[in-house]
C-alpha cells in the first residue's frame, strides 16, 4: 500500500470514528498499513454481546495500540530497547497506548528494503546522514534526520602499547599514516567514523594536495569490512565499549589529532505528512533525550549529542579525547564520492622496461632487480579485486614485436593466477636485452586496456622504464603515436597512463603529454635510485584515482 492509500485510510478512520461515538460497534475495527513485516495495528472493541466504546472504555475493556517499528543497526538496537523499557509510548488517535519494537538491520539492509518499496519500520535510527541521503534518492522524498540524541567521537581503537606510538593525547596524523602496522578504516561509504576520520586525515593536509592524495590513497587501499583488533584501527568510542564488553582483551583509544569529530545519533521518519508517525516520532524524541534514555545509551558507551561527559565504562583513554563538531556534511560526502571512486576494483596493464640499460646498478642492485621486488610487493598494496596483467617490452622481444604479453589480466584472488603472476615477475632479472622501444609499447598496451575495459573499474596502465623511446628498426614517433591515441581515446572506456620512472634519463614531460591526451592527469612518478622504487611504486598504486 502507498503512503497515499495509508493517508486516505488514516482520514477516512478518523471521519468514521467521529461519526459512529455511541453507536454500536459490533466487530472489531482494524486498520493495517503493510509496510513489509511492520505494520500499524489499532484494536478498539465493545464486549461479546456489543455495546458501544464509551461503555466498553469505561468497563476497561482492552485496547491494542499502534505498534511502531524502529529499525537501527545492531550497535544501536541495544540501547535502544533500553531506552524505550517501560515506558509508556503515549496515545494513538483512537486513544489506544502505542506499543515500540526495535528491529536489528544494517544500514545497508534498510535501504535495500526502501530501494524495493517495502520498508519494515516507520522510524530509522542511524548513526550515518549518508544513509539517509541514499534513502531520499531511492525514495524519491526527503528523508530527513533531526536533532541528534547521542554521540560517539572518532577514535583509534588499539592495543595500548602501539598506541603510545602514535601520540599522547592525540595521535599525530604524521604517525598515524606511516606507522606499522598501519592504519585501517572500514569502508567509508558505510561506516560514519571512518568517514569522518578520512576527511579530517585529507584536511589537515590540505595544504600539500599531492601529500593529501598520497593519504588518502593509503588509507583506500588499507580499507576492510572486517577490522582487526590487533592493529590499530578507526571505530566510535561507543564500538569500541560494545567490543570491550563482549571480549576479555580490552583495546584503548587515542583521539585525533585536531580534534575527534562526533559520529551523531539520529532518527528519520519513513512515512511523511502521517499524524500516527508524527505523534510517535515526537513521543519518541522525548524519551531519548530524557534521564531514562539517556542513562540508557551512556550505558552502552555514548555521550551526549554535544560530545561531553564521557560514560563510565568508556575504554580507556577516553579521557583525553577532545571531541569537535568536525567537517561539514557536504565536505564528508565529497570525500566520501571520492573514496567510492578509488576503491573501484582496478584492472591495472604493468608494463616493464626489460631493456639492457635496466641491468645498470647503484649500491650493488640493479634497476630490474629493484623494479622485481617492489613490483612484487606491490601486490600487497591493492585490494583483493584488483586484476592484474604483466608486460614486458625492449625491441624484438617477441618475433618482431617489442613487447609482449607475458601474463593476461588475472585476478589477484584467484591463488594459482596470483602465483603465475609473482613467478613471472621473480624472473624479471633474467630477461633483460634490447633496446627502448616505448611508442610502440604505449600503443599496444593502451589498445589492450582499452579492449580489455569493465563498466565499474578503473582501467590503468602503469609504465616501468628507465629511458627514452629508442627503436633502431624505427616503429612509431611521437606525433604517430599522439595521433593514434587521440583517435582512439573513448570517454566511455576510459584508460589511465601513469608511469614509474627510474633513473635521470626519462623524458617526463614528454610521457606526462601522453598521457593526458588520454584524459588521464599525466602523473609521472620518478625514482632517482633503484633504493627509491619500492615507495614511488606504492605512491603511484595509492593514487591511481587521481590520475
Amino acid at each position: 500500500m502507498t503512503e497515499a492509500d495509508y493517508t486516505s485510510r488514516s482520514a477516512r478512520r478518523r471521519e468514521s470514528a467521529r461519526s459512529n461515538s455511541g453507536k454500536t460497534v459490533a466487530a472489531v475495527v482494524v486498520a493495517l498499513l503493510a509496510i513489509g513485516g511492520g505494520a500499524w495495528a489499532c484494536n478498539k472493541a465493545g464486549d461479546d454481546n456489543g455495546g458501544n466504546g464509551e461503555n466498553a472504555a469505561a468497563s476497561g475493556d482492552k485496547c491494542a495500540g499502534a505498534q511502531i517499528t524502529i529499525t537501527a543497526n545492531p550497535t544501536l538496537s541495544g540501547p535502544l530497547s533500553k531506552a524505550l523499557e517501560g515506558y509508556k509510548g503515549g496515545q494513538d488517535e483512537q486513544g489506544c497506548e502505542r506499543t515500540y519494537a526495535v528491529q536489528a538491520a544494517t544500514d545497508s539492509e534498510t535501504l535495500q528494503q526502501i530501494k524495493s518499496g517495502s520498508p519494515s519500520a516507520q522510524i530509522w535510527v542511524s548513526d550515518n546522514p549518508g544513509s539517509f541521503d541514499e534513502a531520499s534518492e531511492a525514495a524519491g522524498t526527503k528523508i530527513t534526520p533531526g536533532t541528534a540524541f547521542a554521540s560517539s567521537p572518532v577514535i583509534i581503537s588499539g592495543p595500548s602499547a602501539q598506541l603510545k606510538k602514535l601520540g599522547t593525547d592525540e595521535a599525530a596524523w604524521t604517525k598515524v599514516l606511516s606507522a606499522n602496522p598501519p592504519l585501517t578504516v572500514a569502508n567509508i561509504t558505510r561506516d560514519r567514523a571512518s568517514a569522518l576520520a578520512v576527511t579530517a586525515a585529507s584536511q589537515a593536509l590540505g595544504t600539500d594536495k599531492s601529500k593529501a592524495r598520497e593519504v588518502f590513497g593509503r588509507l583506500a587501499l588499507t580499507a576492510r569490512d572486517s577490522i582487526p583488533s590487533d592493529a590499530p584501527h578507526v571505530t566510535s568510542e561507543a564500538a569500541l565499549a560494545a567490543r570491550n564488553a563482549k571480549s576479555s582483551t580490552k583495546l584503548s583509544e587515542i583521539g585525533l589529532e585536531g580534534g575527534s569529530p562526533l559520529v551523531k545519533v539520529t532518527a528519520a521518519k519513513l512515512i511523511a505528512d502521517d499524524p500516527q508517525t508524527d505523534a510517535a516520532y515526537r513521543d519518541l524524541m522525548s524519551r531519548f533525550t530524557s534521564a531514562e534514555g539517556q542513562k540508557a545509551f551512556a550505558a552502552a558507551g555514548y555521550r551526549t549529542a554535544d560530545g561531553s561527559n564521557p560514560p563510565s565504562n568508556a575504554p580507556a583513554g577516553a579521557d583525553a579525547v577532545r571531541a569537535t563538531s568536525g567537517a561539514s556534511d557536504e565536505s564528508v560526502s565529497q570525500v566520501v564520492a571520492s573514496w567510492a571512486e578509488a576503491t573501484k576494483p582496478l584492472r591495472l596493464t604493468t608494463v616493464v622496461d626489460v631493456s639492457g640499460s635496466m641491468r645498470e646498478k647503484t649500491r650493488g642492485v640493479s634497476r630490474i632487480e629493484a623494479v622485481s621486488k617492489a613490483t612484487k610487493h606491490g601486490l600487497s598494496l591493492v585490494p583483493a579485486s584488483t586484476s592484474i596483467a604483466v608486460w614486458e617490452f625492449s625491441t624484438e622481444l617477441d618475433g618482431k614485436k617489442d613487447y609482449e604479453e607475458r601474463i593476461p589480466m588475472s585476478p589477484i584472488s584467484d591463488p594459482a593466477k596470483l602465483k603465475r603472476i609473482q613467478a613471472s615477475i621473480d624472473t624479471l632479472p633474467q630477461r633483460v636485452k634490447g633496446d627502448t622501444a616505448l611508442y610502440d609499447t604505449i600503443w599496444a598496451t593502451y589498445q589492450a586496456a582499452q579492449k580489455d575495459y569493465k563498466d565499474g573499474q578503473i582501467s590503468t596502465v602503469l609504465l616501468v622504464t628507465d629511458g627514452r623511446n629508442d627503436d633502431p628498426k624505427g616503429g612509431l614517433s611521437l606525433s604517430e603515436l599522439k595521433k593514434k591515441l587521440r583517435d582512439a581515446v573513448d570517454p566511455k572506456r576510459p584508460v589511465d597512463i601513469s608511469t614509474l620512472a627510474i633513473g635521470e634519463d626519462v623524458n617526463t614531460k614528454e610521457l606526462s603529454d601522453i598521457a593526458k591526451i588520454t584524459g588521464s592527469g599525466g602523473t609521472v612518478y620518478t625514482a632517482k635510485t633503484p633504493q627509491d622504487v619500492s615507495a614511488v611504486l606504492a605512491a603511484s598504486l595509492q593514487n591511481r584515482s587521481s590520475n
